[in-house]
């Protein structure tokens, strides 16, 4: 019996469409509506007949019609490599490995309640009412997906492709692009046993960094440490030349939400009970904390630093503990200028080879081979 799991390529959002990159080619395969559904399903190994399962609840048709379509769908999908296929079934440890990473992915992002973050805005800019109007705010409320589809759509795919970085309340603002990135990336150094532990500079909320821990924990790799450091104050001022021309101030009275406490992100930590002696903090500006961080070897080194200093500073202080097969991400390559300037001119200089991968419109990653 074969299973089906969508290849690791980059996936961009366009209002209600995924546009999905062609390997070894500069073109984009639009997918809508159930085309779009079949790939989200495709997060983890599903049989045809699993795939079908589901669809024949959500979309109207013959289960036979629907078993017809989607087999000719994933054959077009295995024909351009967008598809991988194994032939065991997935173990029972696996299958609930699964559905945990399922669900915490969705929960980091804030996809359980999405509605929620709609709600907030609204009365953030909702006028003063009256007595009178209350009910009628209730019940604007309760139902504000269906009163506000266009935007309960944007939110959601701003969720699903980390595309938005005004999204204030989820654990994480990476979206489930970013987080399936994570997991790609943990499963191939898991599988070839790469030593080393997982560092996130620059944890925001801490949602990547717990999500870090958990892949940790559900693999059975718990004995490997995930380093957080941040300055928990938020951002420096720009000062490199590139940040000022670009204007990135993201100080902590421009950017609050960018400026969790460690308190907060330890808080984090626990409520997902995957705080434990393994999670190690680094606080302070990266320039002080991480020269002498006694970090050994990295297998997986996520950036989200934001500006060109402070991007530097994490790749000239830690890129050399990377070890070979150990991964290297960075989140804002696509999102500022500035960011990308300090990865180009650092791979450059460094004569860094191997290629830089999308994952989405903001993130890109590479491996490291030597």
């Amino acid at each position: 019996m074969a299973f089906f799991r969508r290849a690791e390529v980059s996936v961009l959002a366009e209002d209600t469409a995924l546009l999905v990159a062609l390997q070894g080619a500069s073109k984009l395969l639009r997918l809508n509506g159930t085309a779009s559904r079949i790939w989200e399903l495709l997060e983890h190994p599903i049989t045809l007949e699993g795939l079908c399962d589901r669809l024949v609840g959500e979309f109207p048709g013959e289960q036979v019609d629907i078993a017809v379509s989607v087999g000719r769908f994933l054959e077009d999908l295995q024909a351009r490599g967008l598809v991988e296929i194994r032939e065991c079934a997935p173990t029972a440890v696996e299958v609930h490995r699964q559905r945990y990473l399922w669900l915490l992915k969705r929960a980091l992002v804030n996809l359980i309640y999405p509605e929620h973050d709609l709600r907030i805005r609204f009365l953030e800019t909702a006028p003063t009412r009256g007595e009178n109007d209350k009910l009628e705010q209730q019940r604007f409320l309760r139902d504000i997906r269906y009163r506000q589809p266009d935007r309960f759509a944007a939110l959601v795919a701003a969720k699903e492709n980390g595309t938005e970085t005004s999204l204030r309340f989820p654990h994480t603002m990476i979206g489930l692009s970013g987080l399936d990135n994570l997991e790609r990336c943990a499963e191939q150094i898991f599988a070839e046993r790469v030593a080393g532990d997982f560092l996130e500079a620059g944890v925001c909320a801490g949602g990547a960094a717990i999500f870090l821990r958990a892949l940790q924990v559900a693999f059975g790799e718990s004995h490997r440490r995930v380093w957080a450091a941040d300055s928990f104050q938020g951002l420096p001022p720009p000062q490199a030349e590139p940040d000022v021309r670009h204007k990135l101030d993201f100080t902590e009275p421009c950017q609050p939400w960018f400026a969790f406490s460690m308190e907060g992100v330890r808080d984090n930590f626990a409520r997902y009970d995957l705080l434990d002696d393994r999670v190690c903090f680094l606080p302070g500006w990266f320039s002080d904390t991480l020269p002498a961080a006694p970090i050994e070897q990295l297998a997986l080194l996520r950036i989200d630093a934001d500006l060109y200093q402070s991007t530097r500073e994490v790749l000239e202080a830690l890129y050399d503990k990377v070890v070979a097969g150990g991964f290297v991400i960075v989140d804002d390559y696509g999102a500022f200028l500035a960011c990308r300037q300090a990865v180009d001119e650092f791979r450059a200089a460094r004569r860094i080879a191997e290629p830089l991968r999308r994952v989405d419109r903001h993130r890109v990653f590479w491996r490291k081979q030597a």
